[in-house]
């Protein structure tokens, strides 16, 4: 890693540090106001702490398969180029390939307004074997906004090869809860999602989303904000997307949890996945030389103040 690049990473508080995760290493942001934790394996934006509070992302002590394609569940992994099982290939990943490989960091720097920005990169011709399951050419990248209100992430992914390229997507975000029984989600009041726990039943949310516990749905043509309120936290997150048409609401439930090899007993009560996608009806093309973005900001506030 170049000289420049660890200078500008350490003039804002940054440090890369060895990581268990794949032997792959992290980036280490510590500012006044919070502090935030990338690994490079996978591209994962592992934690983001503000000071004083508990992080707002929910990481699994469980350590997951050791293979490649070994999934662990914690901060927000990558779905790309497929969300879900590969229709095609059985055998291939759930959840594509983005978040089975090392991502390479390329920028440290400040925004104008003094937030903190990292850059990471995937490529597909750095990878031969990225190149050998996926019949395109491509290049994605992260940016990183982090400041002590909360965080944004800025999701590209260009085609470069000289055909259309399908696209299924998720920022497959494990929000931190101190119990998912009294957590609720709000702002799908009205909206129409399919049910896989339900064989892809059809329904409409009626209301918040409360308990946020064992559910598998895709709501399609989503709004671009809702919310999950965290009473025993005292606590409010504020979810706002863009270039995201679903949005996806998981937690497996105690009766699954236990049978998952990658998750312990308990890790279901403290979380509830909210993720920025394009799934199912909302999955589309990325014409030859074109790109798309999906942006993702998060801001904490608490649960009383408007």
């Amino acid at each position: 890693m170049n000289g420049q690049l660890m200078k500008e990473l350490e003039e804002l508080g940054g440090e890369i540090r060895p990581a268990s995760l794949k032997k792959c290493d992290e980036i280490i942001i510590d500012q006044p106001g919070f502090s935030a934790v990338i690994a490079l394996w996978g591209g994962h934006l592992v934690s983001f702490t503000p000071s004083g509070q508990p992080d707002l992302l929910f990481q699994s002590e469980n350590k997951g398969g050791e293979g490649r394609f070994g999934r662990r569940h914690f901060g927000v992994p990558v779905c790309w180029p497929w969300f879900g099982a590969n229709e095609e290939q059985e055998d291939f990943p759930a959840h594509g390939l983005a978040r089975y490989f090392r991502w390479e960091f390329i920028e440290a720097g400040r925004f104008k307004n003094g937030d903190v920005k990292i850059v990471i990169r995937l490529a597909s011709e750095d990878h031969p074997l990225i190149e050998e399951m996926w019949p395109y050419a491509f290049e994605l990248r992260q940016v990183f906004r982090f400041s002590s209100k909360g965080f944004r992430i800025n999701f590209t992914a260009a085609n470069l090869s000289d055909k259309p390229m399908p696209v299924s997507e998720a920022l497959h975000t494990y929000f931190h809860v101190a119990d998912n029984k009294t957590a609720q989600v709000h702002g799908l009041d009205q909206v129409t999602y399919v049910d896989k726990f339900d064989e892809g039943r059809e329904y409409q949310q009626q209301g918040v989303v409360t308990p946020c516990n064992h559910m598998d749905r895709v709501y399609v043509s989503s709004p671009e904000e809702c919310e999950i309120h965290d009473p025993d936290m005292q606590r409010r997150l504020i979810i706002q997307t863009e270039g995201s048409g679903s949005t996806v609401l998981w937690n497996p439930g105690g009766k699954l949890a236990k049978k998952r090899a990658d998750m312990d007993k308990e890790d279901y009560c403290r979380f509830v996945c909210v993720e920025a996608g394009n799934a199912l009806s909302d999955a589309y093309v990325i014409a030859p030389g074109e790109i798309h973005q999906l942006k993702l900001k998060v801001k904490h506030k608490p649960l009383m103040e408007d």
